[in-house]
């Protein structure tokens, strides 16, 4: 079985340390790393966690970027979606995301 590149092991390292379970803080949390959903690309995910990835990515990005009244996107799709999710969906993600740094951590181990 293919590993994950060490680059993903690296990388949601730093993005775990900056989530939280606390309700009232998660959704400020995630929507502060929103930047790591672009950073980490899925191919450096193994096969299965790359199909992981590719569905915490979606859940994060399905509502688009948000544009102005001149169609200049204002906000990029992973900080506007967090932004209409509630504290309870972001908890689900952010541990979607603690579960698949367990995951790629034991590809390593």
């Amino acid at each position: 079985m293919r590993k994950s590149n060490i680059f993903v092991l690296i990388e949601l390292s730093k993005l775990t340390e900056s989530l939280t379970t606390n309700l009232l803080q998660c959704k400020e949390n995630l929507k502060a790393q929103a930047s790591y959903f672009q950073l980490i690309p899925s191919k450096y995910f193994s096969g299965e966690l790359n199909r992981e990835w590719e569905s915490i990515y979606s859940i994060v990005s399905h509502k688009g970027p948000r544009f102005n009244e001149r169609g200049q996107i204002i906000r990029n799709a992973i900080a506007n979606t967090i932004d209409q999710m509630s504290s309870q969906e972001c908890l689900m993600v952010s541990n979607r995301i603690f579960s698949l740094y367990e995951k790629v951590k034991k590809e390593f181990s």
